[in-house]
């Protein structure tokens, strides 16, 4: 995967030969405006082609950026629950039980206005200045690579929108074939029901163009050269073009399912994503220079400073993966206390019954298990809860609670981590039990016990930090995994079966997620002394742990699991399907699972994910406040749509979802 991306940049790079260094290189793809005919011609390359791959190299378009990430990470979370904040599931920092907004915290423009600023600027201008230089070029005169780079930047255009409207539902959006604002031609404010119909119908034309053009071997070259992401391969352009149509179609069919339908009949036969390292998606390292990735630049800096996102959730690790806790309980003061001594992961990963990817994307805890956090609130009052299971397993058997002399608890990966008695609970041993379960509660609710990414304390399981750290990373704004559970997901619900059965489908999806993360993980050559790096204070005996020891047979674990699917009914397929895309993506593509679960809403008559009880459910982002001043012609249109608590057109409902605190 690295040598692929250092060769498309290397392309770039030589391409653009007659520029004296990497910062002219920046301006001319970054900066539209300073990018003119004069300089493209003589670099030897058409400016619409320019313009392509200006647009292939957008800030959170085609790969991470640092502030996005940063707030999908923190936001995202609190609604999806994709990692665990876990002093939002009990009483640690002063939390209370009580229904929190994250409409209005100061993460909010962060959150709300990313997608929309983008796609009216950074997303949209690389394809309204091509679409000026192509339509100023006599139709006769247009060669192939004129009419494919542009056909390229239109299907570049609607998957932009497609990320917009179903943010926002109502955008202003550009027709395809104008130039907008750069010909006096405004965008018009509508929405899913009008522009959805329109990109499916765009990508089945570029989706045919693609099928039935020939380029020369010059013209090969030519886009090769500027074709950063799929090195100039037209049938890996096909298979995104007819895998973005997919996720499209899925995506009305609540509202469509005529055109759902419509849709998997013509892709039935259709080259399609169906192998691991089909990715639609560019790394960092590709166009920034290392030694600002992950201080400034990268997608990593997100992981690194929302490290108390990362801890683990339990649906992930044991309701989805199948990675079971052991518990065993003591007698003690009176009562029966329960604790996890391990899980099942030892003997789970070898003979299929566990998930390999727990090994892959998941680090273990300073016992040596994977045991996430549940979402759910503890009060405290349950001796017996899920978080109290897990962590009275630190002492539960440690002499400190039969030895009256001994007041000190030393755990951690070196014992360098040391709670002292009070007191009271150094002079009674009755006392003790309540006061270490307490201490790390504290602890760990206030994420002391990891500090920093990749520290090795980490009291219950967290994200691992290897594939997250890997530099080489393309983010996967669309895989192939995804392509097959969509699949799935029709057969299942009748809108059509395309190459194969939901059961196969669904099997395939998780052998593919398999080796992604296996290679993902696998593959990290990076350390703490490696340019760029993992952060300094990172423990390197927990970069090399996270490391899996093998690769383990995903074959047998995702027949195991097609069983489990065979045994139930349609919508627990569905809710299964969605669990798989969920955990598959989790930090790397947020939006994906986000538009799912709002979809899915209705199908299922619950939410698939599994949001936290004290955070309100949010149906949609809303606007930034400028538009109201800059353009109150328009806010008037969209002012009705500027509500979270309204589902967006495609979810089929009026009324949102709520959870147990709405």
């Amino acid at each position: 995967m690295k040598n692929t991306i250092i060769k498309s940049a290397l392309a770039v790079l030589l391409l653009f030969s007659s520029v004296a260094c990497q910062d002219e290189l920046e301006r001319l793809y970054q900066d539209p405006d300073g990018f003119s005919k004069e300089q493209a011609n003589n670099s030897g390359v058409s400016i619409i082609a320019g313009y392509f791959t200006s647009q292939l190299t957008r800030g959170f378009f085609l790969r991470g950026e640092y502030g996005a990430s940063y707030h999908q990470m923190r936001s995202g979370s609190r609604i999806m629950g994709t990692g665990t904040q876990i002093y939002y599931t009990m009483n640690a920092l002063g939390v209370s039980y009580q229904l929190y907004d994250v409409e209005h915290d100061w993460g909010t423009n962060g959150f709300n206005n990313t997608v929309f600023n983008k796609i009216n600027n950074d997303w949209i201008k690389q394809v309204l200045w091509g679409q000026v230089e192509y339509n100023n070029i006599p139709e006769a005169e247009r060669t192939n690579l004129d009419n494919l780079f542009m056909k390229l930047l239109h299907v570049l255009k609607a998957y932009g929108y497609q990320r917009a409207i179903d943010m926002y539902d109502v955008v202003p959006y550009i027709e395809t074939g104008s130039a907008g604002a750069l010909t006096d031609d405004k965008a018009q404010y509508i929405g899913q029901d009008e522009i959805y119909p329109k990109l499916i119908e765009e990508l089945k034309e570029a989706s045919e163009f693609i099928a039935n053009l020939e380029l020369s071997d010059s013209e090969q070259s030519a886009f090769g050269n500027q074709d950063v992401i799929f090195n100039g391969d037209l049938a890996q352009w096909e298979k995104y073009i007819n895998s973005l149509r997919l996720r499209f179609a899925m995506t009305v069919s609540e509202v469509m399912p005529d055109l759902t339908q419509t849709v998997l009949s013509e892709l039935n036969g259709k080259p399609l994503f169906s192998e691991y390292d089909d990715v639609a998606g560019l790394a960092d390292i590709a166009i920034v220079e290392p030694h600002r990735l992950q201080v400034e630049l990268g997608i990593t800096r997100a992981f690194r400073e929302r490290i108390d996102e990362c801890r683990a959730p339990k649906k992930f690790i044991e309701d989805v993966m199948h990675c079971m806790p052991v518990e065993k309980s003591v007698e003690m003061n009176g009562e029966t206390l329960y604790y996890f001594e391990g899980d099942n992961s030892a003997s789970g990963l070898l003979d299929g019954t566990v998930d390999p990817r727990v090994a892959y994307i998941f680090s273990k805890d300073v016992l040596g298990r994977y045991i996430g956090n549940d979402v759910k609130w503890d009060f405290g009052t349950d001796p017996n809860s899920y978080m109290n299971k897990s962590l009275r397993a630190y002492y539960i058997n440690d002499p400190i609670l039969t030895d009256i002399s001994i007041v000190t608890f030393q755990y951690g990966d070196e014992d360098d981590e040391v709670i002292t008695l009070n007191e009271e609970a150094k002079n009674d041993l009755t006392k003790r039990e309540a006061f270490l379960l307490n201490s790390l509660r504290n602890i760990v609710g206030r994420y002391e016990d990891i500090r920093s990414v990749g520290t090795d304390d980490n009291l219950v399981s967290e994200f691992n930090v290897r594939p997250q750290f890997n530099f080489d990373l393309r983010y996967p704004t669309l895989h192939a995994v995804e392509t097959e559970l969509s699949l799935a997901e029709a057969a299942v619900r009748g809108f059509g079966t395309v190459n194969g059965s939901a059961r196969e489908h669904y099997k395939k999806a998780i052998e593919l997620s398999c080796k992604y993360w296996y290679e993902l993980n696998n593959s990290n050559q990076y350390s703490r002394s490696t340019v760029p790096s993992f952060p300094s204070n990172s423990e390197d005996t927990r970069i090399q742990a996270d490391k899996p020891e093998m690769e383990y047979d995903a074959s047998v674990y995702a027949e195991n699991e097609a069983q489990r699917f065979d045994a139930l009914n349609d919508q627990e397929k569905v809710q299964a399907i969605f669990n798989q895309l969920q955990l598959h993506y989790n930090f790397l593509n947020w939006e994906t699972p986000y538009t799912s679960a709002r979809r899915l809403i209705k199908y299922l008559g619950t939410n698939p994910a599994s949001p936290y009880e004290v955070f309100q459910w949010k149906e949609r982002m809303t606007y930034p406040g400028s538009v109201q001043g800059s353009d109150p012609e328009a806010w008037a249109q969209i002012s009705g749509h500027n509500n979270p608590d309204l589902p967006v057109w495609f979810t089929g409902r009026t009324e949102k979802w709520k959870n147990v605190l709405e």
